[in-house]
């Protein structure tokens, strides 16, 4: 059985891990940064599978050596065996298995990361890891199968995933106290276009969301603090020096007391619906996939 796998000499673990390496990180420069002996080993061992599949698993691509299709999709079969026989080591050794989850930083730090502990505890015990990626990537990587599960927004779902509604994201425009004195509450153009805002600057749905909600009020958003994430304007808040719009499940993480909250009809276009997404091959390569999946999108859900 399987006489022309074992008869030649070529395929090997290792090979397919540097494989795999190469995939994620893009090209061989990148799986092994500044070391030359490392990339030329690498570079010997994509050779090996080239030959002994009878196909071109990887090829220069100006100056960086990169998989080729028939490289990635090689990539793709190797990752899924690699999962079943990980999985089923773990299972003889009475371990608990790994799934990574993914989603922007936010999400992880406010949704996922505070529930995560209800079911660390559960049985059937199950070990996690989160990664934060931007919800292209996240879906990129569960189509590869480099993460498990993700939760992104609804209208970004693709054919292949399997999901689950988790609820929606709603956001607010937060004062700190020390900003406004014993002056009158301000309005959302005060907190846009009058005060120090820190904001984000990724170029998102998000961003270019808010900056219609500031043209339609006749302002220009010039953030006095451009922040990368919304833990950061988070901290910006919480020092007291600027305002923000944040999402609601990060007031969690302010002292009440502290910050006034400026509700306005317009900022209700910024909300967006949240789903929990995982592969449908993954489902099948890891039968206990969907049942955690539905433990995690009832531990995720969020309540309107």
């Amino acid at each position: 059985m399987f006489e022309k796998l074992f008869s030649e000499r070529g395929l090997s673990l290792d090979r397919i891990r540097v494989l795999l390496e190469v995939h994620d990180a893009g090209s061989i420069a990148q799986a092994a940064p500044g070391d030359p002996i490392r990339q030329s080993q690498y570079s010997r061992q994509l050779r090996e599978l080239s030959e002994f599949f009878g196909c071109e698993v990887a090829q220069r691509q100006g100056k960086l050596l990169k998989l080729t299709e028939q490289g990635r999709k090689l990539a793709d079969l190797a990752r899924n065996q690699l999962r079943s026989l990980e999985d089923f080591r773990t299972e003889c050794r009475s371990e608990c298995p790994d799934y990574t989850i993914a989603s922007g930083d936010s999400v992880l730090h406010w949704l996922v990361i505070p529930r995560l502990g209800s079911l660390a505890g559960s049985k059937p015990a199950v070990r996690f890891a989160t990664t934060s990626l931007r919800t292209n990537d996240v879906v990129q990587q569960l189509a590869d199968g480099r993460v498990d599960f993700g939760v992104i927004r609804q209208d970004a779902l693709v054919d292949g995933l399997e999901s689950a509604q988790l609820g929606e994201l709603t956001y607010v425009a937060v004062v700190p106290k020390t900003l406004i004195g014993r002056g009158k509450a301000p309005t959302l153009k005060d907190v846009l276009g009058g005060m120090p805002l820190a904001a984000q600057t990724a170029d998102g749905q998000f961003t270019q969301r808010l900056r219609k909600i500031a043209a339609d009020l006749n302002v220009e958003i010039a953030p006095a603090l451009a922040c990368q994430s919304f833990p950061q304007t988070l901290s910006a808040v919480r020092a007291g020096g600027f305002a923000a719009i944040l999402p609601t499940l990060a007031l969690a993480d302010l002292p009440a007391s502290s910050y006034i909250l400026v509700k306005a009809d317009p900022l209700k276009q910024l909300t967006r619906k949240l789903s929990l997404v995982w592969s449908r091959r993954s489902s099948q390569v890891r039968p206990t996939a969907t049942p955690l999946a539905q433990r995690l999108a009832k531990a995720l859900k969020i309540q309107p």
